[in-house]
């Protein structure tokens, strides 16, 4: 005994109409997300460019206590934008530390930026000024986000997602 089954050629598909409102949705969910998810990635490549002057910073104190010797971290080509290095404080040996900017950060130091920035043996930032701020930058124009990272003298890094300077001490709702 054989069945056959009909097709219906009707109800093999989207209709025209059904086909446009799902187009019209779409666009509107494009609409709404697209913004928000361009705001997620400034924010996320700010955060990464903060985590990495963070991480160095943070280093070259550890290494500079570990060696009891100055160690520095130092702008690549005098250029905090280009990236930074933590060269070994031992003649010979490889550096530390090299951090090359992906191009799409800004960061610039505010006071002295060609100056390294050089910790102590006991771990304090040997400086003339009082404190050393990185502004760091992600995108360009009004679609911009901006984070300060301070380095106070005892060594200690403080940051905020503000433009630099913010107030000190740190305000406590920063973001």
């Amino acid at each position: 005994m054989k069945i056959r089954l009909r097709h219906s050629l009707a109800a093999s598909g989207f209709t025209l109409v059904e086909l446009m409102i799902g187009l019209v949705l779409l666009a509107i969910l494009l609409g709404v997300g697209v913004p928000a998810f361009r705001s997620f990635i400034l924010d996320q490549r700010l955060r990464a460019a903060s985590n990495d002057l963070n991480i160095a910073l943070i280093t070259a104190r550890s290494e500079a206590v570990k060696r009891n010797r100055a160690v520095s971290v130092v702008a690549l080509d005098d250029d905090w934008a280009a990236g930074w290095v933590i060269p070994s404080p031992e003649p010979g040996e490889a550096d530390l530390l090299t951090h090359f900017s992906s191009g799409q950060v800004v960061v610039t130091k505010e006071a002295n930026p060609s100056d390294p920035v050089v910790f102590s043996p006991a771990g304090r930032v040997l400086s003339a000024g009082l404190l050393q701020e990185f502004e760091i930058v992600a995108g360009t124009g009004a679609g911009s986000a901006t984070a300060c990272v301070r380095l106070r003298l005892d060594g200690r890094v403080e940051y905020c997602k503000q433009a630099c300077p913010f107030p000190d001490p740190r305000p406590d709702p920063c973001p």
